[in-house]
């Protein structure tokens, strides 16, 4: 049986109470300033007493409060004054990602919210993380560059008003940056790009998706040495000289991972970039000899593995298995997976995966012998999602899975189909009895009643299992 929910925390509870309580007073604040309980200044000192972290903390609960009001009324109100009293100095991590990713907001709002940082970001003399998605620009940066010196990470993807002028200002003006996320910063152009890799001494991850083209069209005659410790090229097919690739390589010795938009034979050269534990990978072509000589070169060394491609042979998933015997994560998407060879598994492979994503699109089918390679003999797997045209999966063939695999490890399955997955509720039971870890079961495309499905969630709920169900 999965694990019984945990009892709700004093401390979450007082989180929530705290940032529902300030989100009220800000809405009075806004709305009745005459009649309300308390004054800005009177909130603000509140906040301030408090301990950074629970200041830190109160900002993501506030914004989820403020997420439930949008939702609810399609208005912000409150919005300003929750910040104005929440930014205080003593912040040291401020997220406001989920003004972005939480809500959508009105281009009037957006405006408030940039005001509100620029007045009270200064002040933040100890700063050192600052998430601000689609949110900042180059006034915000150019305060940062002189007042928080301490600062570590800034990520300001999605910011239409970051532009060339406000980065240059923040990594010369903060020579502790580590980590700056500028992916779809549509006015930053190469020039910029190449001026943060020159004089971010300190930079070890640059998320930007041209980084490989600028870094060898811009800097491959300069005598620099990087710290990045990730590498990408998504924005463009990367097709690389072989001496480019290693000239990237000689200059960045800590390359831990990297996400490329390649062709099978730019494949080959991946490995010059060194032990790469992480690659994600983004093709149009088939892969073939150039992801054979990749993985046989990466080998142990490789543990994450994330394929975009239009098909995938099923003697290279036997080769890969072969050769990375350490391979933790793998996540396939795919419009096909073809080989005359069968497909069979003799217990070693991929024994050390924890996560499988296999998604087949373009209505293809996979066979039963792929899904029974993974799921017959992968006994560690903590996540499986497996999205594709699987008639052959039916309440006796995850019995058969079963008999050989109870995945005691497994916390989230996911079986889905844009069709039809021949699964009941028989299953549904089944698995809640098999998996004892299981967090998260995704049954839509099951032959599950709608009744059946109240049923089962009403079962999870009188129980307490820490189990969602969708």
């Amino acid at each position: 049986m999965p694990p019984r929910k945990s009892v709700e925390t004093l401390e979450h509870m007082c989180f929530m109470v705290m940032a529902q309580t300030i989100h009220e007073i800000s809405v009075e604040l806004e709305e009745s300033p005459e009649t309300c309980r308390m004054s800005v200044n009177d909130l603000s000192e509140m906040v301030a007493s408090l301990p950074s972290i629970i200041d830190e903390n109160m900002i993501t609960k506030v914004i989820e409060t403020i997420h439930q009001t949008v939702s609810r009324t399609r208005r912000a109100i409150g919005m300003r004054t929750c910040l104005q009293v929440l930014l205080q100095p003593h912040v040291q991590r401020l997220d406001l990602s989920g003004l972005f990713f939480d809500m959508r907001l009105p281009g009037n709002t957006n405006f408030v919210i940039r005001n509100v940082v620029s007045e009270r970001i200064g002040k933040m003399k100890n700063l050192t993380v600052l998430n601000m998605v689609s949110k900042c620009n180059d006034e915000i940066l150019n305060i940062i560059s002189k007042q928080c010196p301490c600062i570590l990470e800034v990520i300001v993807s999605i910011s239409d008003l970051v532009t060339d002028a406000g980065l240059i200002d923040l990594v010369n003006g903060c020579p502790k940056l580590e980590k700056l996320g500028i992916y779809k910063c549509w006015e930053v152009t190469s020039e910029g790009i190449a001026y943060i890799l020159l004089h971010g001494h300190n930079l070890e991850k640059l998320q930007c998706d041209q980084l490989g083209a600028v870094m060898i069209s811009k800097l491959r005659r300069s005598e620099n040495t990087f710290k990045l410790t990730h590498f990408e090229q998504t924005h463009s097919l990367f097709e690389p000289q072989e001496d480019d690739i290693a000239w990237v390589g000689r200059v960045c010795k800590n390359l831990e991972s990297a996400s490329l938009f390649v062709d099978d034979e730019s494949l080959a050269l991946v490995p010059q970039l060194g032990p790469i534990k992480t690659l994600e990978i983004e093709t149009s072509a088939v892969l073939g000899d150039g992801f054979l000589t990749a993985i046989t070169k990466l080998g142990e060394s490789l543990s994450i593995l994330q394929l975009n491609c239009d098909e995938v042979n099923q003697e290279k998933i036997v080769l890969l298995g072969s050769h990375c015997p350490h391979l933790n994560t793998l996540h396939i998407s795919t419009a096909t997976v073809e080989g005359d060879e069968l497909l069979v598994n003799p217990g070693n492979l991929f024994s050390s995966l924890t996560s499988l994503h296999l998604q087949v699109w373009k209505e293809a089918v996979i066979s039963s012998e792929c899904v029974d390679f993974f799921l017959l003999w992968c006994h560690k797997l903590e996540s499986i999602v497996l999205k594709a045209e699987v008639e052959f999966f039916t309440d006796q063939y995850l019995e058969k899975i079963l008999a050989s695999n109870q995945l005691k490890d497994t916390k989230r399955i996911i079986f889905a189909s844009d069709k039809h997955v021949p699964l009941t509720l028989k299953s549904v039971h089944r698995l809640v009895e098999s998996c004892p870890n299981l967090e998260f079961l995704g049954v839509s495309s099951w032959d599950v009643a709608e009744e059946e499905f109240f049923q089962i969630r009403d079962h999870i709920k009188k129980n307490n299992y820490n189990l969602t169900i969708l």
